[in-house]
């Protein structure tokens, strides 16, 4: 389907400015991380435990034209020195300079359409309706956090070996104001998700349902349940979410009940059931090259 879009001059400033604050957002959250680096000029997550690209690249790419080279290289050779098997560069439409992903493609770096993401903007309708009422959902405890974690890998279909690094991240997370929720059905726990703000802008992440309970609404009663959640707080809040297909999105408060949603993912099927009406579309995507 094509969708052709046009938008006023202010509309489209509305749109990059919350693209601005997503991005701010990306680098303080990314920097919380306990394998994160400021690289002056880019910000570097390097996770061997979890060796895929959304665990391991260069992202927030902002130099000048005649640094870009030597970031680069100085990327390339931080992953070869710890004998990683590839670099890998989160694109923006934010990445400074313009030219950075042409570089990129010279240097022998190729993208990668599995791990493409999308930046769209929605106008949202109430959502206490969406809420399931056979779902109940609880915050968790520093207790509860080895259930959540088996939960959450369960859910996600990852690798057992991953769940020491995700003991380290929820629990930090938590320490830092994270709030943890587990669904429940009929009194067992069966989905995650996390919200995590920072300075005023907030996080949903982790919103996994295990499989024999998908397409029952769960991952919408967690995200929703999450919104209303910070939304009692009196500020605005912009809202990422994380799917269990790797999807990102980001809500914005607005005043009564109307949201302006953006949406960031990495996507394969999974469509929000959330009543959203698209305004618009940006792209980001991850390069990587094997080394």
């Amino acid at each position: 389907m094509v969708l052709n879009i046009h938008l006023d001059s202010e509309s489209l400033v509305n749109i990059l400015r919350s693209v601005e604050r997503l991005e701010k957002f990306w680098h303080d959250l990314v920097l919380t991380l306990p394998w994160a680096i400021d690289m002056n000029g880019a910000v570097v997550i390097y996770c061997p435990e979890m060796p895929v690209p959304l665990f391991n690249n260069a992202t927030n790419i902002n130099v000048n034209e005649d640094a870009a080279e030597f970031l680069v290289n100085r990327v390339i050779n931080y992953f070869s020195s710890r004998g990683f098997p590839f670099a890998c560069f989160r694109i923006s439409p934010l990445t400074r300079p313009r030219s950075f992903t042409s570089l990129l493609e010279h240097y022998g770096f190729e993208r990668k359409p599995e791990h493409e993401q999308s930046v769209m903007v929605f106008q949202g309708k109430s959502l206490e309706d969406k809420l399931n009422p056979a779902v109940t959902v609880k915050e968790i405890s520093e207790d509860e956090i080895d259930l959540f974690n088996r939960l959450l890998i369960t859910s996600f279909e990852m690798p057992i070996e991953w769940k020491e690094v995700f003991d380290k991240i929820i629990l930090e997370w938590m320490r830092k104001g994270a709030k943890h929720y587990l669904a429940y059905v009929e009194g067992k726990p069966v989905g995650t998700t996390t919200l995590f703000s920072l300075m005023k802008t907030g996080g949903i992440f982790n919103v996994g349902t295990l499989k024999e309970y998908r397409r029952r609404g769960i991952g919408t009663t967690l995200t929703v349940h999450a919104l209303i959640d910070s939304s009692t707080k009196e500020t605005t809040f912009t809202h990422y979410k994380q799917k269990r297909e790797e999807t990102q999105s980001a809500f914005t408060k607005r005043p009564a009940s109307k949201l302006t949603t953006l949406f960031r993912f990495l996507s394969r099927n999974f469509k929000a059931k959330i009543e959203l009406q698209k305004l618009s579309s940006l792209r980001r995507i991850l390069v990587c090259k094997g080394m």
